[in-house]
């Protein structure tokens, strides 16, 4: 009689944007930086500040109370004390429901763009698009150039902070989402559970009052250093506690509010011979029956490491679950 043996592997599912990566070296930390870089536990006690939770919410009240807002920041993704990605991107914002968003790899090179037309998205590229570890190398090579990505945006129903891991150029996720400014409201605003001040710093020429955000009893941490001319901030940072921490940080400058903005920043034709282009579904991606699955390796909860290929002819159970 034969027997099969059963494998759970569980797998963390987080919600973090992967880009293409882009390795250099490391940024200097500001005595408040160090500060939140110590140990903590994912259940931390935070006592929740009025004072601090009123600056937060005075921060997206000027965002969406502005006609206009554009800004150029630095963005940075790190883990394990290494620099996964960084770029440049520039934003300008405009009510109703405007946008755009430009980057620039740490090398200067011109990346993917965003433009939101007020009733739909656009997304193209300066040459090839991004390669993507949803879609196959033989899908890529016929779709790699001339191709643009289109979605409805209705209004304070669409998030841009969702979409600008598509653009490349080593840009993942905002740690604030802009569509803040058309209305929009982050699915994470509802498990905030404490703002508290972290003192005052200067962030260039701009005095700032630092304020920590927890989410889920700090599994996620945001941080914003808000300037006390305008209550936008010039600095951002967010923390989330996995099995080692994931660090993004943005450094704000040519901060603009209620400025005029030309019209055709937020208008893109496709050019001619272009083709439009979407990734491809959840549905499109499953194995078909009896096709063989492709190899990989986990880090399994007792350190070691579990290979896919390790255990052919036997029954593996997946048990994939996402949080925070």
């Amino acid at each position: 009689m034969k027997t099969k043996t059963f494998l759970a592997i569980i797998v963390f599912a987080g919600i973090i944007m992967f880009p293409p990566f882009i390795v250099y070296g490391h940024k200097q930390e500001s005595e408040t930086d160090k500060a939140s870089s110590e140990k903590k536990t994912p259940e931390m006690e935070f006592k929740n500040e009025p004072a601090a939770r009123a600056l937060y919410e005075k921060m997206i009240e000027t965002m969406r109370a502005a006609e206009s807002l554009s800004y150029t920041s630095e963005f940075q993704w790190e883990a394990r004390g290494e620099v996964l990605s960084n770029c440049t991107y520039t934003i300008w914002l405009k009510k109703p429901n405007y946008f755009r968003v430009e980057t620039l790899s740490s090398k200067g090179d011109k990346g993917g763009t965003l433009v939101g037309d007020g009733n739909d998205l656009w997304i193209f590229w300066s040459g090839e698009r991004p390669f993507f570890s949803s879609e196959d190398r033989e899908s890529f090579e016929k779709t790699a150039s001339n191709v643009y990505m289109k979605e409805p945006t209705p209004l304070a129903r669409h998030s841009i902070g969702h979409k600008t891991g598509l653009l490349g150029a080593g840009m993942s996720s905002p740690v604030f989402d802009p569509s803040t400014f058309h209305g929009y409201t982050d699915s994470l605003q509802r498990y905030i559970d404490g703002v508290r001040s972290l003192g005052t710093e200067k962030v260039g020429n701009q005095e700032c009052d630092v304020i920590e955000v927890s989410i889920m009893k700090g599994q996620r941490i945001w941080q914003f250093w808000l300037s006390r001319r305008d209550y936008l901030p010039r600095k951002l940072k967010e923390i989330v506690h996995v099995s080692y921490d994931i660090i993004t940080t943005e450094q704000w400058s040519q901060v603009t509010i209620n400025s005029e903005i030309p019209p055709d920043k937020f208008v893109w034709t496709p050019p001619e011979g272009w083709q439009q282009w979407r990734l491809p579904s959840a549905e499109e991606r499953l194995l078909k029956p009896g096709q063989d699955a492709p190899d990989f390796e986990l880090l399994a909860a007792d350190g070691t490491k579990i290979k896919l290929s390790g255990y052919r002819g036997k029954v593996i159970w997946f048990y994939i679950w996402r949080a925070g």
